[in-house]
Formats: C-alpha cells, structure tokens, sequence
C-alpha cells in the first residue's frame, strides 16, 4: 500500500516519494484551460489548498512527467510560465514593520530567482516592478499564486490598530494584481476566510470567487467514492483490525469524518487530515483535524464574543450573508453574533445543512459536519465557559458520564457543584441562562441525549438527559428555592410521556443555582425524585 502523507506536502513530494495522491486535476484542467484566470478559493485548514497550490506551479513550470497517469496528463500542453509562487502563512505579523520587512525579503527571494532586481520603497512599489521586469525579460505572461492570502489580517484581529494597517498594506499589495492584469495568465488565492470589497479587495475585482461554486464543491477533501477507491486496502485492513463489516466501518467513518459541504446541496467531503490519521494511526476514531487545523482567531473570537451553543444551533446560511462577510467587524466592539458565526463557517466549525423552508431569500441551515467537530468545539466551548483547559474538561466530562450512567445524582450534582464554584468571578454571568446553558453543554459533551427546553403538553422541560437506563428530567432556577423547579415538574406532569419507556429509572431533578455576591461564586442545590417504572 502506497504511504499516506497527513503532514502539508507539496505535489512534487508526494508524486516522487510515492505516496498517496487523490487525482483532482480534473479540477484543476477546469481552472487553467482557458487563456486567462483569475481565482480566490475559500477552504478551512487541512483540506489540501496547499496541495492544490504546488500542484498548480509544478503544472505551469511544465513538470508534465509528474502528471503521467492522472486526469489532466493528456489533457493539456503543459507550457512553461513563470511562476511567482507566494504564502503567507509564515508571515511575520508582529509588528506591522516586521511584515513589511517580511513582505519585502519575499519578492527579493523571487527576484533572485528570475535574476532582475525590482527597486521601490514598499512592498506594492516592489511587487509591480518585479511583474513588469519578469515579464519584460521572459516575454511571457506570469502565473501568481498566493496562499494563505488572508494570514496577515486574521492574525492581528485581536489588536485593531494593527489589522487594519496590515490590511491597508496589503490592499495596496493586491491592488498590483490588478493593475498589472495584462501581463498575468493565471492568478489564484487561497485562505480561510473571504475578505470582501470593502477590505482588502475593493480594488482587486477581477478575481472569481470559485468558493461555493457547485462545479468546485468537492476540489478538496475526499468524497464517498474516493474514500473507497483510492484507499480500499486500508479500509479492509481497519475493517478486519476493528472487527467491523465493511459497511459498519463506513458509516462511522461518515459519523466521525465527513459532512463537509461548501455549495448548498453538493456532495459532502471527509476531511483529508482525519481520514489520513486515523488510517496511519492503527485505527482509532480520534479526534485529528481540530488539534491541528484550529486557528487562534477562532479561539480568541469565541471568548470575546461569549459565544453561546444556542447561537450556533440557530445559525443559517445564505449568499449574501456569505457575500457581505467582513472580518475587520471582528475588531470592533461591542461584537455582534453574525460575523462570529460566518467565521466559524468559513474555518469549517460550521457547514452548510438542511435548506430552511419558508424565507423568500434561498437560507440553509448551519451545522456541525461532524461528531469530531461538534465534540472537539462544544469543549472548546465548555472551556471558555469555565476558564478550563480542555484536557480539565475532558477528565470532568469522563467523571460526570460515569455517574450519570450509574443513576449516582449526588455525584453527579457534586461534579457540578466543583465545577460551578471554580467559575471565575469575572467570567461568570448574572443570569440564570448562562449557567443552563452550561449545564446543557457539559451534558451534550458527555454524549448523552439531551434536549434543551423540551417540548411537552404542559410547556418546555429545561434538559431530558438519557443515560443508560435512567432519564434525567431536569428543571433549572436561579437564586430560587428548588422546591419552585420540583413543583413545576410535578404541576406540568413533565415526565409522564417518559413512564412510556418500560425498564427505565426516571428521575426528577429540581435545580437551583445560587449566587453568594459576599464569597463571591455560585453554589448548587438540587432535590432529587426517583421514580422506577417497569
């Protein structure tokens, strides 16, 4: 079996070293057959854009040996261009002078290669001198391809002065593209995050935003059928080591890895970076693509904004929210929800769902692709909720899932009742929602089936939580007796749909979170009924 790379490789690496290619150039021979082109493709991290980049210069540097056998090989007549080949993901950010000097070694770098010597004070200044001077020297049109264009500004977000200066400089940077389009044959971007017009690309408008374009849906990550194709042998390899049929294996696979979807009703895609790990890495469903392709800024945003998992759950997606995104909002103060969500779409946090009925504009729901990513994030999530690091979290979440499962309430309202006095004073909010709305995390993360506010007869059930053989019919206060929380079980006759489930223990929690502004922390309390249904 061929070695799977899950590292950033470029195209020429992986053909030589024989390793594991998945053949795009089918996509690729729809980019470059016409004379021109002008591309921006939007991806979150380790989905192959790098891979996409090199494979691109290795094909306009005319390197067609490396092509035998795959798609485009006999498709195209692999003339030689220069290549000005760029990526800013090591970008020194700094300082904005860093970057600049940065910027400025880049393009001294390709001079060097082309053997000219550009001369100007900025890096827009030296960037036009260095495509009119290749071009003039060569006689050919040029090839640019950048990647992680968008690095420099998402990187800053958390210091505004220095956004938006970087962002200005880069929109001089970019602006060369433009004004020097007669001489380029082919340009493409890469990054995360779709800056709009009003920042970097208000004067760079010839580029075409293939992002969410059905024909480019699935240019990166694997679909169901290159799963099975190209790594066939290892799927019978996982499937004997795991004991699983072919089909069980494939459907955790999907539940695990796949549900990407990056055009409204498109094919999803399993992420690349899982998929290669958990096949290097004996077998195991773990979770891959979030420790390694989490940027900071969606840390540091999620935090500022106090995001809540009902914002996630009631997200939704259509063009023009995706067209109007600017992320130089992210910088201001006071936040507002929206920006926050379409970041956490673009980075892949969030994809495209189940279309929404009903609203005249074409609206989508936004979902996690998968558990990987739903269990990862809601623990990020618990994180910033509780001022933990996530492995404090896990090992919480382990502890209360243990007790759950057993029917043990009062350890279970104990862990709770460490983790609630742990709360920083500072982080913790004065109302009632935010500690509901904790709780209801910390219970989703267990894995258990919890349903926030569900629907009865008689009203909503704060959480109906199913472990093992007990349901948890659980009803929340703040700064009240629990008492009122054990009456509105019992007045609304909340677990009566739940005596329906024979050889279930149901039992009721009234709960209360009480605030002591004298110590300064929260305290739980909580009157438990048990009820044995045959």
């Amino acid at each position: 079996m061929k070695k799977i790379a899950v590292s950033e490789c470029e195209f020429e690496e992986l053909i030589c070293g024989r390793f594991l290619y998945i053949d795009k150039t089918e996509y690729i021979f729809r980019l470059v057959q016409s004379l021109k082109g002008a591309y921006r493709f939007i991806r979150p991290n380790g989905f192959g854009k790098s891979l996409t980049v090199s494979t691109l210069d290795a094909l306009f540097r005319g390197k067609k040996e490396l092509f035998k056998g795959l798609y485009i090989y006999d498709q195209y007549d692999f003339k030689v261009y220069p290549v000005i080949h760029m990526d800013f993901s090591g970008a020194d950010t700094s300082t904005v002078d860093s970057f600049r000097e940065w910027l400025m070694i880049q393009l001294n770098t390709i001079a060097r290669e082309y053997d000219v010597s550009p001369e100007g004070s900025t890096p827009a200044i030296r960037f036009s001198e260095l495509l009119r001077m290749i071009y003039e020297k060569t006689g050919q049109e040029i090839v640019v391809l950048i990647d992680e264009y968008d690095n420099p500004v998402t990187s800053s977000l958390e210091e505004p002065d220095k956004a938006e200066e970087i962002r200005s400089l880069m929109e001089m940077f970019y602006q060369q593209l433009k004004t020097q389009e007669r001489m380029l044959r082919f340009i493409f971007l890469t990054g995360i995050t779709k800056l709009t017009h009003l920042s970097i690309f208000s004067k760079l408008n010839n580029l075409d935003d293939i992002s969410r374009e059905r024909k480019y849906a699935c240019m990166v990550g694997y679909t169901e059928e290159e799963l099975q194709k190209y790594f066939a042998e290892y799927l019978d390899e996982a499937a004997v080591n795991l004991s699983l049929s072919k089909e069980e294996l494939m459907e955790q696979l999907k539940q695990w890895y796949d549900g990407f979807c990056f055009s409204p009703e498109c094919e999803r895609v399993y992420n690349p970076v899982s998929i290669g790990n958990f096949f290097n890495k004996n077998y195991i469903f773990d979770n891959y693509w979030y420790a390694s392709a989490t940027p900071k800024m969606v840390v540091d945003q999620a935090k500022k904004q106090q995001l809540q998992l009902e914002d996630i759950e009631g997200a939704r997606y259509t063009n023009e929210s995706y067209a109007a995104f600017d992320i130089m909002l992210l910088t201001q103060h006071p936040l507002k929800t929206q920006p926050l969500i379409q970041l956490l779409f673009q980075t892949g946090y969030l994809t495209i769902g189940e279309r929404v009925q009903g609203p005249v504009k074409p609206t989508w729901e936004l979902v996690y692709p998968n558990k990987e990513v739903q269990d990862s994030f809601e623990i990020l999530l618990a994180g910033l909720y509780t001022d933990r690091i996530e492995d404090d979290v896990v090992s919480f979440v382990t502890q209360l899932q243990e007790a759950a499962f057993k029917g043990d309430t009062e350890k279970m309202m104990q862990l709770l009742q460490d983790l609630i006095s742990s709360v920083p004073y500072n982080i913790q909010l004065k109302n009632e929602f935010y500690y509901q709305s904790l709780m209801y995390l910390i219970f989703k993360i267990c894995g258990m089936d919890i349903e926030a506010e569900a629907r009865t007869g008689n009203g909503r059930i704060d959480a109906v939580m199913h472990s093992g053989s007990y349901i948890y019919v659980i009803e929340c206060k703040f700064n009240k007796d629990p008492e009122e929380a054990m009456s509105q079980i019992a007045d609304k006759e909340y677990i009566r749909q739940y005596r329906l489930e024979k050889g279930k223990t149901i039992i009721e929690v009234g709960l209360s979170f009480l605030k002591d502004d004298e110590k300064r922390n929260m305290h739980v309390e909580y009157i438990k009924e048990v009820h044995n249904e045959n």
